[in-house]
């Protein structure tokens, strides 16, 4: 089962796991920010309180305050001030205060010992003897601060969490590479695969899965070769004989009666219809042995079209010259094509071959009725199928998966289509590197 509706296995842990580190990130960039922000209160209250604690000492113990102060701040140059403090006596009078104190008692703060928010500020009230300090700090500066230092904890708690998302994702495509390696090694399984290739990156839960495919590969080879062996010694023991019942055949309806030399001429077209599909089994035999290269006139190919009883114009392949391939395959091929063409219904073919650099082709192109655009398209995908995997479907028949076999061989491929415009006619072209070197690679390719 496959498809883009198919479940990943590195997908989904990828997902789960990222989303699982990424929310737990948050939540701990929440708790640090949380915990960060009460501690840095805390701190700055206590600051407070140790600041109140200190100036109320120092108060009682000046006895020239008021006098200096006059009721207002204390000679000092301007200065910025975090902490404002305020020196009050039990009446509430203001007896001294800091720079950026106001000149008049904080409203809506009375003298009770402890903190107190009013007005913008956070206000620590303690007394002493016989004066009550005041020490405020804004409350923006506060919550700047707490702002400042949870926004630091959190960012670094959560650009950790993601940094750790990333590592952990790249960690996690690496240790399931070995299992698209081994996807990629069961898609590179061909008709010709001999040996499964080795692993890159070895795994122990996957050295059982590698051991039964090769021994699984290693039983399909066999039957492979038991069968290509059968089908051969099948088709050359069939050969002899059919040739022979041709013949007699051929001298039977010579001798016999007109009405009867019909009737044996129906069964000679049946004879030599067998001997074509013998022929094509054994050419089918020969593909899977290797293609024997060689350079060769494009005009040998009329022969053995000229010979399969339709009328065929091959003067355009005079303009191709020589070529390069099995021609015994490629004539067999052509041989194929145009007998499917005659039971088609054709009664003309026309043949055609062209050279160039690197590629070289051969059409067969027929005036017969020509296939349907359903049709078509069915025998494009099953030519596609067995171009990707060397897959056999019954659509295409013998002739077909012949010829198909034959470009496959030579690192080619074979293409239909309909030769009219109308729907009428059909065209089947062979077409394969110019150069041996190119169609071996090709064939490896594929």
């Amino acid at each position: 089962m496959s498809g883009a509706n198919t479940p990943s296995i590195q997908t989904r842990l990828l997902r789960r796991t990222l989303v699982t580190v990424l929310l737990w990130s948050v939540i701990s960039a929440s708790a640090a920010a949380f915990a960060v922000s009460f501690q840095v209160r805390t701190s700055m209250e206590s600051g407070l309180e140790e600041a109140a604690q200190t100036l109320v000492i120092l108060a009682e113990h000046e006895v020239e305050v008021e006098a200096i102060s006059h009721g207002g701040v204390l000679p000092a140059p301007p200065h910025q001030e975090v902490l404002q403090w305020q020196l009050r006596a039990s009446t509430g009078r203001l007896v001294a205060r800091s720079h950026s104190a106001p000149d008049e008692p904080w409203p809506a703060v009375p003298l009770v010992e402890g903190h107190q928010r009013a007005g913008g500020l956070a206000v620590y009230t303690i007394p002493g003897q016989d004066l009550w300090l005041q020490v405020a700090m804004p409350l923006a500066e506060l919550h700047r601060a707490q702002y400042t230092a949870a926004a630091a904890a959190g960012g670094t708690v959560l650009t950790l969490g993601l940094i750790a998302c990333a590592i952990l994702g790249w960690a996690i495509r690496q240790e399931l590479r070995p299992i698209a390696d081994f996807a990629r090694a069961i898609e590179s399984i061909g008709p010709d695969t001999v040996h499964l290739p080795a692993p890159r990156l070895p795994r122990s839960e996957l050295v059982r899965a590698y051991g039964e495919l090769a021994a699984m590969l290693g039983r399909l080879q066999a039957k492979l070769r038991s069968e290509h062996a059968f089908s051969a010694h099948a088709a050359h023991s069939l050969r002899t004989p059919l040739a022979g019942l041709a013949a007699q055949l051929e001298v039977a309806g010579a001798l016999a009666p007109p009405e009867v030399a019909q009737r044996i001429g129906m069964a000679s077209s049946s004879a030599q219809r067998l001997i074509g599909v013998v022929e094509a089994l054994l050419s089918m035999t020969r593909v899977t042995d290797g293609v024997h290269w060689r350079r060769f006139d494009a005009t040998e190919l009329a022969t053995v079209a000229a010979a399969r009883g339709i009328e065929v114009d091959a003067s355009q392949l005079v303009s191709a010259s020589v070529m390069s391939g099995d021609s015994d395959l490629l004539a067999v091929a052509v041989a194929n094509l145009v007998d499917n063409a005659a039971r088609h219904g054709a009664r003309h073919i026309q043949l055609q071959a062209h050279c160039s650099a690197d590629r070289q082709s051969v059409q067969v192109k027929d005036d017969g009725p020509g296939v349907a655009k359903e049709g078509l398209a069915r025998l494009a995908s099953a030519l596609e199928r067995f171009e990707q995997s060397g897959e056999i479907d019954s659509a295409l028949g013998l002739g077909l998966t012949l010829a198909a076999s034959v470009a496959r061989a030579h690192g080619g491929r074979l293409s239909l289509e309909r030769s009219e415009a109308d729907g009428h006619g059909f065209c089947a072209r062979l077409t394969w590197p110019a150069v041996q070197a190119s169609a071996a690679q090709s064939a490896a390719d594929a």
